[in-house]
């Protein structure tokens, strides 16, 4: 009798660390985005860490859900290089300003797997992707930050992302059309979101000239 054949996602063979093997896809899928650009698949995955697409298959069911561990993965990265660079300090604004700092640093330094990553998150895919994962991370901490101070915690989470959307809109902005220092671009981000709307200097004409349409 032939055995029945087995499809995409089988396990893996026996004696295979899947823990290892994932890490090693997750360390060719990095390196192939970075050499061909956000837009590579299955096959330069593959072909990038040696095996037979099989074998991807086996640890990722398909291309999202590499990009969705390839963005837990990074932004595990950036929320370390934020403690570390913190080092220990309280001053809660000084660490929003590495928050923004760190996000704009990486986008810049790293375009082709940032932009794979937010293509992912912009792409409504229910597999969670790096703005996910930052937001999360923001999130808990307004909880945190709300309910120690008698507040309602129900803002977390639009603050959040609103906090990590404006840090990556700004950015791919920046890089693609701005000179502006990338210091000078974080101070703003953080006087924005730190001080709030009570910092934008509006006045009453102002908000009829939008209205009018005038400039």
């Amino acid at each position: 009798m032939t055995a029945a054949r087995r499809g995409r996602g089988r396990p893996a063979g026996p004696g295979v660390d899947i823990a290892q093997r994932r890490s090693d896809l997750l360390d060719a899928a990095e390196r192939a985005i970075r050499a061909h650009g956000p837009d590579v698949g299955i096959a330069e995955v593959a072909k990038e860490a040696g095996f037979v697409r099989s074998a991807v298959y086996a640890v990722f069911p398909n291309r999202a859900a590499i990009l969705s561990a390839l963005g837990e993965r990074q932004a595990r990265r950036l929320l370390i290089e934020i403690t570390e660079r913190a080092d220990g300090s309280v001053d809660l604004r000084r660490r929003m300003w590495l928050f923004f700092d760190v996000i704009c640093g990486w986008m810049q330094d790293d375009p082709n797997l940032y932009r794979a990553l937010g293509m992912h998150a912009a792409s409504g895919d229910e597999m969670p992707g790096i703005f996910d994962e930052l937001a999360a991370a923001v999130e808990a901490m307004l909880r945190l930050s709300l309910a120690a101070g008698g507040a309602d915690t129900a803002a977390a989470a639009p603050w959040a992302r609103a906090i990590v959307g404006s840090a990556m809109v700004s950015a791919q902005w920046w890089i693609r059309d701005s000179d502006m220092p990338r210091a000078e671009l974080v101070e703003h981000l953080t006087t924005l979101c730190w001080d709030g709307g009570a910092a934008l200097p509006f006045n009453t004409f102002d908000v009829k000239a939008i209205d009018t349409g005038q400039s």
